[in-house]
């Protein structure tokens, strides 16, 4: 599953796409690896709580903050995409 969330963020990216991409869950485990691809047009956040209760370091170049920023960012998208 995490493969085919690649490729879709990929193929996005290409699109001249702007993505705000929000981990939550197990889903913030993968920080470090989407760290690299962030930048102007991919701007990673994460679930607060779930980077706390899974004792990981909060990075520098992540946005963290609860549902109401998912809110936020949900409620400003013109397309949503969960995986």
């Amino acid at each position: 599953m995490f493969t085919e969330f690649l490729q879709a963020l990929e193929e996005r990216s290409r699109q001249g796409n702007d993505i705000y991409l929000y981990c939550l869950d197990d889903g913030i485990r993968e920080i470090d690896t989407l760290l690299p691809r962030a930048g102007p047009r991919l701007r990673l956040f994460g679930c607060a709580y779930a980077a706390l209760r899974r004792s990981l370091p909060r990075k520098a170049d992540v946005t963290y903050g609860g549902l109401g920023l998912l809110t936020d960012l949900i409620l400003g998208t013109g397309e949503f995409l969960a995986f």
